[in-house]
């Protein structure tokens, strides 16, 4: 007869394999998305002939992201099925649309009175944002959208499977600045690589708190996340731009 005190650890391993088997998937499903979506950005751009794809076609692009958010979305179902009801989801929908419209006059009103981006002071592979319109910001809206719908993924499975908020804070500040580093092998220069590693790494780290501390937490993370690109891009086209005698 097998006691109640030899069954717990049997039990307890079950458990961790289990745990393990969930974080496992889900990192697997996050990191195949963000692959399979980056190099398709720019198999579609190489095939249409573009020299920038948000700027060249916004409306392609933001369609192209809202459905790799909608894919996501579909394979976390029973994740987000826990804590997102529809009235919840209709009521932060909602409460976007300001946030969203701030931003929007944003990229139509104040970034057009920024002083344009010298090409002698541009690296020799600028990011497509230094040289971008408004349009620009459209599919990068949707893109942020991606992006927060496969942190949420990573953040409710960590809660599912009992992690501390400082696990999941360095487990998502390593997974996220990880990401980011990728973008060394799209030609970027160290700097510009380094910067936003070093900004997806605090950010990362940032992001349990606001999910499952501050209420709307979301709309935090999307927002910061949204005004980082504003004020990456506002502090390049005051430092790099061309001089009054240009």
């Amino acid at each position: 007869m097998i006691s109640t005190v030899d069954m717990k650890p049997a039990a307890m391993r079950g458990l961790a394999a289990d745990a393990f088997f969930q974080v496992a998937r889900a990192l697997l499903i996050v990191a195949a998305l963000w692959t399979v979506s980056s190099r398709g950005y720019y198999v579609l751009v190489d095939a249409l002939g573009l020299d920038s794809g948000y700027d060249g076609a916004p409306v392609l692009f933001t369609a192209y992201y809202l459905g790799w958010a909608t894919l996501a979305a579909w394979l976390f179902r029973p994740l987000f099925a826990e804590v997102l009801n529809r009235d919840r989801l209709a009521r932060e929908g909602l409460a976007m649309l300001p946030i969203l419209a701030a931003f929007g006059l944003f990229t139509v009103f104040v970034l057009p009175l920024l002083p344009y981006v010298s090409e002698v002071r541009a690296p020799a592979n600028p990011p497509e944002f230094m040289f971008a319109s408004a349009w620009y910001y459209l599919p990068k809206s949707a893109d942020i959208l991606f992006q927060q719908v496969l942190i949420a993924a990573l953040i409710f499975t960590g809660v599912r499977v009992g992690f501390t908020l400082g696990v999941m804070s360095v487990g998502l500040a390593v997974s996220f600045g990880l990401f980011h580093l990728g973008l060394a092998f799209d030609g970027f220069i160290w700097l510009y690589v380094a910067r936003f590693t070093l900004a997806a790494t605090l950010f990362g780290a940032l992001l349990p708190y606001l999910y499952l501390r501050v209420r709307s937490g979301f709309r935090w993370a999307y927002s910061l996340h949204w005004g980082f690109y504003a004020a990456d891009a506002t502090l390049t086209h005051l430092l790099l731009a061309a001089p009054p005698w240009a």
